[in-house]
């Protein structure tokens, strides 16, 4: 998300606000009362749960005694996304009212998942509807939500039947990067597991998938015991926050970072690991129907 330069300074001065009761000495701001989106780009999830509302804020920059009421309207021509048919107002949400003592309040979307195509990428552009003088001439009174279809992450629809998977890797089969067929199994709704390594005492690869932000779905591979190698015994691997682990659900494919690790010895270095999800068809054509 793209962050405007008073994004910070309004955080900074509800910080203010919200501190001032600790000091003594009490300090508030005291300039000009602007009204405004705190950021200038959102980008929002369009999913299939026809309840998930997506909000976006709006604020103003010091305490009144009173309410205040704003509006927002849709600039159609920055738009590409159709109100009432891409997406519309929750409750009503279009006209803002911030409450005494308060400065915040939110605007609502909902998107419908079905009139968004997968490759996708519309935009709403919103302009901020308040009295001349609490509009800032530095920074303006429009906002843009951009709206991506995204598709639910389902474990019995991403692992086909069978377990059926195809593995792109090079370590720690040798330098270049080859083709192989493996097998999958599920855990529950989130984890699965995976035998990765060609040995035979390998063990399954335990991976868990955390599709709470759609725009983001990522995989953690916690520490576990991978395989045997004569030299050091067992061998370990874990996903690193450097280099995230993601997966696809339009594609069903997944890519792994898996750093391969003997404990008290050392890492062997952080391999990369692409993964895609098979049907029975797909997998026997790939074993040139050989089952």
């Amino acid at each position: 998300m793209k962050k405007n330069i008073f994004s910070t300074l309004f955080g900074l001065l509800l910080m203010v606000a919200g501190f001032s009761s600790c000091n003594q000495e009490e300090t508030f701001y005291n300039g000009p009362q602007y009204a405004l989106f705190s950021d200038s780009l959102y980008l929002m999830p369009v999913v299939e749960n026809p309840d998930e509302v997506f909000t976006v804020p709006v604020g103003v920059t010091n305490v009144a005694d009173y309410d205040r009421h704003y509006a927002v309207e849709v600039v159609n021509e920055k738009s590409t996304a159709v109100r009432g048919y891409h997406y519309d107002f929750v409750d009503g949400t279009e006209n803002i009212t911030i409450k005494k003592g308060e400065t915040t309040a939110e605007i609502k979307l909902k998107g419908d998942y079905n009139k968004f195509m997968r490759e996708d990428t519309l935009k709403a552009c919103f302009r901020l509807i308040a009295p001349k003088e609490e509009i800032s001439s530095a920074y303006k009174d429009e906002t843009v939500v951009e709206m991506l279809q995204c598709k639910s992450f389902v474990m019995d629809e991403f692992l086909k039947e069978g377990g059926n998977i195809e593995m792109i890797a090079s370590f720690p089969f040798g330098e270049n990067a080859a083709s192989y067929l493996v097998k999958g199994e599920k855990i529950d709704d989130h984890s699965m597991q995976v035998y990765i390594f060609d040995d035979e005492e390998r063990l399954p690869i335990r991976l868990n998938f955390d599709d709470s932000d759609p725009l983001n779905p990522t995989i953690t591979v916690p520490e576990q015991e991978a395989f045997y190698e004569s030299s050091f015994s067992r061998v370990y691997v874990r996903s690193v926050e450097q280099y995230p682990c993601y997966f696809n659900t339009y594609e069903n494919f997944f890519v792994l970072w898996l750093e391969v690790f003997v404990p008290q010895a050392g890492s062997f270095g952080v391999y990369q690991y692409a993964f895609r999800c098979l049907t029975q068809e797909e997998a026997d054509d790939m074993n040139n129907g050989v089952g």
